[in-house]
């Protein structure tokens, strides 16, 4: 069994995380040159309906692992492994439901959310990965709660590497019958990654079983399972509405846009600008919080358990440093390189480098909102947040209806939707932690010193991307000679600066 700890399980996650989007980039470059922006709109906008769904069943494998970690301090093994076997068949008939909905009501679907005909086959090449995912996101809450990251590492990145050989090569073959059936192949590239990922996660599940005695005393499976769901409900509201922020994209942007004098193929490729690159890219700083979030619940949860409250307070004062000393360089960096990152991914094809911006100033506050989140939904505070999701909901809708419409703004205001959204949602949640934990965060040391190391970076990376510019005339080396100088000095900083000492590193690593 692996050994216990926030940060190397949050580097191992976060590692794969990266990997994976590396991998994704790999998937859209090719896709978005046979199918172009419209092909790449209709493959997204089936996307957010599939993240909903899975985000109805989020707070189960959340609950999962917040039971199982719960569970292990307080030498509950036989409990927990029974939490497992229920969860696991909730989710397989939630999952499975799921998807026969997507296949028999996807006519209905397409008309319902003001859909072109033409995504029809998108939404069917995804319709059976909901019942693999949701499958997939148990076995890795179990591996959460048992604090071993490794094997949820490597079904990410397994994940994406098989979603991109097949989505890539189905696009190829089914290219000759047309765009939209094309874009049907890429989605299923999804449900192919989600089945070879569970396959393997499976695999590491019968060799690390909890090994427990026969003879413990249990709670009944109806308790259990109303445990399960007094936890994961108010989780999956929570995420589920965290979701129908891009849900209300999908339904509501090109809608909009066209409303405003758009053509519904103009509508469609603005649209694919905004979630098939844009949001593409900011995913890599969001992959880092995911990585902090799934690290944070059990983390937090044995903490409150043990009701050990130093080991609490360091558990969050952690939870947000790591979110700081991650997330700004990320965000910094593509709003500051927004054009020639989009120009190297897609060769060429930066339309949609001002909505990145927007986007990567958003991110900061959704890694944010996420890490508050995690630690809350730690503590078993579960409700709270939801409230702050549903404001922030609100918000994106009024911004959207508003200012859509309004031709200076556009596709803009969906972007700028978020970054407010998710602005509000994070200044709610941070109230929520410091409430509920009674914890006041070291503001220099978690907080200013990653802002003085990114802003030498940023200083860093517009001085040498314009010298180097001017030696190769070549924006794709410069853009990347750009980012690993820009990484440097920003590590560099971070020791300099104290934000990270090597002799803390080494040791809290080894633990």
């Amino acid at each position: 069994m692996q050994k216990k700890n926030l940060i190397k399980g949050t580097l191992i996650l976060a590692a794969a995380g990266i990997i994976a989007k590396i991998f994704g980039f790999f998937f859209r470059i090719p896709i978005i040159y046979m199918i172009g922006e419209e092909g790449i709109g209709l493959y997204q906008l089936t996307y957010p309906l599939y993240t909903f769904l899975l985000a109805i069943a989020a707070g189960i494998p959340t609950a999962l692992s917040k039971m199982i970690s719960e569970r292990m301090a307080l030498h509950k093994r036989g409990e927990a492994n029974k939490i497992f076997k229920i969860a696991l068949i909730t989710m397989a008939l939630f999952g499975g439901i799921s998807s026969c909905v997507l296949i028999v009501f996807a006519d209905y679907i397409i008309e319902a959310c003001s859909w072109s005909k033409e995504v029809y086959y998108s939404l069917i090449g995804i319709s059976l990965a909901p019942f693999f995912t949701c499958l997939l996101s148990v076995f890795r809450g179990y591996f959460q709660g048992l604090q071993n990251m490794l094997p949820t590492a490597v079904s990410q990145v397994l994940e994406q590497l098989v979603r991109v050989i097949v989505g890539v090569s189905l696009v190829y073959i089914l290219l000759p019958r047309g765009i939209s059936i094309s874009a049907g192949g890429a989605a299923f590239g999804a449900t192919a990654g989600a089945f070879a990922a569970l396959m393997w996660i499976v695999y590491c599940y019968i060799k690390n079983k909890i090994k427990f005695n026969k003879e413990e005393k249990c709670k009944s499976s109806i308790d259990i399972f109303s445990e399960i769901l007094k936890i994961a409900i108010p989780i999956s509201i929570g995420q589920a509405i965290g979701s129908i922020m891009t849900l209300i994209d999908s339904m509501m942007v090109t809608g909009l846009l066209k409303s405003s004098g758009f053509t519904d193929k103009t509508a469609t490729i603005l649209y694919g600008q905004l979630t098939g690159k844009a949001f593409v890219l900011i995913n890599v700083p969001l992959t880092l919080s995911i990585a902090i979030a799934q690290n944070t619940v059990p983390a937090i949860s044995e903490a409150f358990a043990g009701r050990d409250r130093v080991k609490l307070k360091h558990n969050i004062k952690i939870s947000y440093k790591l979110a700081m000393i991650l997330a700004l360089p990320c965000c910094a960096g593509l709003y500051t390189l927004s054009r020639p990152i989009l120009g190297l991914v897609f060769q060429g094809m930066s339309d949609g480098w001002e909505l990145m911006q927007i986007l990567s100033v958003a991110a900061l506050f959704i890694i944010i909102a996420q890490t508050s989140t995690s630690i809350l939904n730690g503590m078993g505070k579960t409700i709270m947040p939801v409230a702050a999701m549903i404001v922030g909901s609100g918000i994106k809708i009024l911004i959207s209806i508003i200012f859509i419409p309004m031709p200076q703004y556009n596709i803009k205001a969906a972007a700028y939707g978020t970054l407010f959204a998710y602005l509000a949602v994070a200044i709610i949640d941070i109230i929520l932690v410091i409430k509920y934990t009674k914890v006041y965060i070291d503001i220099h040391e978690v907080f200013i010193l990653p802002v003085v190391s990114t802003i030498i970076m940023i200083i860093s990376v517009v001085a040498s991307y314009g010298k180097i510019y001017n030696l190769t005339r070549s924006g794709n080396l410069s853009t990347v000679s750009t980012i690993f100088i820009g990484a440097f000095v920003y590590f560099l900083m971070l020791f300099l600066s104290g934000a990270v000492k090597i002799s803390d590193l080494k040791n809290k690593i080894k633990k």
